[in-house]
């Protein structure tokens, strides 16, 4: 049996005595063609611990409500109602003008209750929920009696299991789920995964199903030039919705009167493309090489190409959807109409670059050199890397006279500098801290991570910096960071 026990152990080993397969009543079983609906205590238990994540969306089936949503709150007391108790001093609004709470005799004690709307598996279906006390939502969205309310969340909840049962694909689920939460925030957490988060929503529909990270956001077009969205993904899905807020939120500052001032927005948008990324959404598709222009989509690039008025760098065969980005914010952040927009634009250009699999050639602390020229006129200067994906850009260079970002980890853009000295010259090195200057000879260029013989057991941190200098008086070895003047020279006879 191996690690298995006997039912005549003790019950400090806390062995379940009971018979397997778990005795249901009949009326909770239910069979339709090949697939049978088992209670959610047997699905919970026995059915999907035991069933590799890979596999769970072909053993399980449907088998249960909780397939979709995971363990819920309970709805049985007034704890579950304790978000939708009015605040004191609250005010609610009737036909547009606030008002008291009072109805009749009776005061409002719950509010902002939802209601499903419409045919369920259908796009007319919706999670509502109002806080205008009228004849047509008084008895929808508000209660006195906590029964009532509790019911009308009971309600809800089934309307809504009904309509996730009726949705064919894991991905269209989850997308559906984010929707929703958007749109309503906690008063719908009840309806999701443990506390209803963003973050338990995405990772739960990801337990279930990896497909649902990174799966279409919508079925292919119908006719030839029916708009859809580019990258076709989770993922493109709601960073394009990211650009969409961009875009409203900069028509609405120019639409400003003189001396208003709106602060910087940052949208729940953000919050649901770094909770896909957290759970490990691919990225891919933003960081391939592009061909043609995605004509007849909804995109990064046909937004960013709107908010820019056309003006900026633009897309050029070979540029991936990242690079794009990265080149309009820079040009972005150069335009004062825009630059009190752009806080979201970058939070999400960094959230992509942070989870991108592209392996920088300079680690921090490397020294490089840059081109700081035109296009058709090179001028190189050499600096310090000090950041990795600030702003989206691969790397930030320290300089003699200020930073600069290095759009691309290519070298015509950056590269290692020519060395002054060779293995073998005789030079001097500053030790700095009012220590003046030690003779020395170069060991290495580039040293990297190797290991250099020493008459001591220290370790070396080398990457990137340019010298190893074996220091004879000292009888050690010096790693110099840069190849400057300040730092290094040839040894005076």
């Amino acid at each position: 049996m191996g690690c298995g026990a006997s039912k005549g152990r003790s019950s400090s080993n806390a062995i379940i005595d009971q018979e397997w397969p778990p005795k249901a009543d009949a009326d909770e079983l239910h069979v339709t063609g090949r697939e049978m609906t088992l209670p959610e205590s047997i699905y919970w238990n026995y059915v999907r611990p035991f069933t590799p994540i890979t596999d769970r969306a072909v053993v399980n089936k449907r088998c249960s409500t909780a397939f979709y949503a995971g363990h819920r709150v309970n709805l049985d007391d007034e704890k579950s109602l304790e978000r939708y108790e009015r605040r004191e001093n609250e005010v609610l609004v009737h036909h547009g003008v606030p008002c008291f709470w009072d109805d009749g005799n009776e005061a409002i004690r719950f509010r902002y209750l939802p209601v499903a709307r419409g045919q369920p598996g259908t796009k007319q279906f919706r999670i509502e929920i109002s806080d205008s006390y009228n004849s047509t939502s008084r008895d929808d969205h508000f209660a006195t009696d906590p029964k009532v309310a509790l019911e009308k969340l009971r309600r809800c909840r089934q309307v809504w299991d009904e309509h996730m049962a009726l949705i064919p694909y894991h991905y269209n689920r989850l997308r559906v789920c984010l929707e929703v939460l958007h749109s309503n925030g906690v008063y719908v957490s009840f309806l999701f995964d443990g506390n209803g988060t963003i973050e338990d929503v995405v990772n739960f529909h990801a337990s279930v199903n990896t497909l649902a990270l990174n799966g279409p956001a919508s079925p292919p077009p119908r006719a030839q030039h029916e708009i859809q969205i580019f990258p076709n993904t989770q993922l493109g899905y709601w960073v394009t919705r990211c650009l969409v807020n961009f875009q409203q939120e900069l028509v609405s500052r120019m639409q400003l009167e003189e001396g208003e001032v709106v602060r910087c927005q940052r949208y729940g948008e953000e919050s649901i493309v770094d909770a896909l990324l957290e759970a490990g959404a691919d990225v891919s598709a933003f960081f391939e090489p592009l061909i043609d222009y995605p004509y007849h989509t909804l995109s990064v690039l046909t937004l960013l190409e709107d908010i820019s008025g056309g003006y900026g760098p633009g897309f050029e065969t070979g540029m991936s959807l990242h690079e794009v980005m990265r080149a309009k914010l820079l040009w972005f952040k150069q335009q004062e109409h825009i630059l009190g927009c752009v806080c979201g634009f970058q939070g999400i250009v960094e959230s992509l670059a942070s989870k991108s699999n592209i392996k920088l050639r300079f680690d921090m602390g490397s020294w490089v050199e840059c081109n700081v020229g035109c296009q058709h006129h090179h001028e190189w200067m050499s600096g310090v890397v000090t950041g990795h994906w600030i702003d989206g850009q691969p790397y930030t260079v320290a300089l003699d006279e200020g930073s600069v970002y290095v759009p691309n980890d290519e070298d015509k853009f950056i590269r290692r500098p020519a060395l002054r000295f060779q293995v073998g010259d005789r030079v001097e090195c500053n030790l700095y801290k009012g220590d003046g200057w030690a003779p020395g000879i170069v060991a290495a260029q580039w040293p990297d991570d190797r290991t250099i013989e020493t008459d001591t057991d220290e370790a070396f941190s080398a990457k990137g910096a340019p010298y190893a200098i074996l220091l004879p008086k000292e009888r050690q070895f010096m790693i110099l960071g840069v190849d400057q003047d300040s730092c290094i020279r040839a040894l005076s006879e």
